[in-house]
């Protein structure tokens, strides 16, 4: 686990894949500050709510709540645009590392970004059903949301991974004998994403980190 960890680091600080990682978190910020910007917008045209005091402090807390979504939602939101980019990644790191292996066929684009709104829409969903445990019971809850992410991020990257070169059948029975260790690795990337600005570079670490695991599971695990 740890040399994959360190493999996959070394990748995503590589100069090779800077225009990836920058268009990655570009696209990221843009889309709060469109967000932002709408908001504003939507709220300048809003009919007055009782007292025009109201739409003031909605206005003045807006950029506030989508600073806040910024960082608590940069890492689901990332995981969508990096879905776009995981096979060049993946091809990346399986030309640095397993050059002599089988060239891999890929992950189509529409394979690609629906497995990236899939994680996405999971992700959001399970911290807005643990939210109300966040809130009232600190600490617990913040344990159960890194949990439940490390499972569907550890299950949905693994997957991409192994998909580039095996059925979802295989994939599937691949990760299920290696529960652990895919469990272990979407933990380490459920973490990151709680941490603001690394959230962003996440999902990369990510799609390089599940590659060097399915290698390895590929060779150790028995067919």
């Amino acid at each position: 686990m740890f040399a994959s960890i360190g493999r996959a680091l070394s990748l995503i600080f590589d100069p090779a894949l800077f225009g990836v990682v920058a268009k990655v978190v570009a696209l990221t910020i843009l889309l709060f500050i469109v967000l932002l910007v709408g908001v504003e917008v939507a709220l300048h045209f809003l009919p007055t709510l009782g007292a025009p005091e109201v739409n003031r402090v909605l206005e003045l807390l807006a950029p506030v709540f989508l600073l806040t979504a910024f960082f608590t939602l940069g890492g689901p939101v990332a995981a969508l645009f990096g879905s776009l980019y995981l096979d060049r990644i993946a091809a990346a790191v399986e030309k640095r590392w397993y050059a002599s292996d089988p060239e891999a066929q890929g992950v189509s684009t529409r394979t690609g970004l629906g497995a990236g709104l899939r994680l996405a829409a999971l992700v959001l969903l399970a911290n807005m059903i643990l939210l109300p445990a966040d809130v009232f019971a600190p600490g617990f809850g913040e344990v159960a949301t890194i949990v439940v992410n490390g499972f569907l991020l550890g299950r949905e990257y693994f997957e991409l991974a192994a998909l580039r070169h095996i059925s979802l059948k295989a994939a599937d029975a691949l990760r299920k004998r290696n529960d652990g260790s895919v469990f272990g690795a979407g933990l380490i990337l459920s973490l990151l994403t709680f941490v603001p600005i690394v959230n962003l570079f996440a999902p990369l670490f990510g799609a390089a980190l599940m590659v060097h695991l399915y290698k390895r599971m590929a060779r150790e695990t028995p067919p």
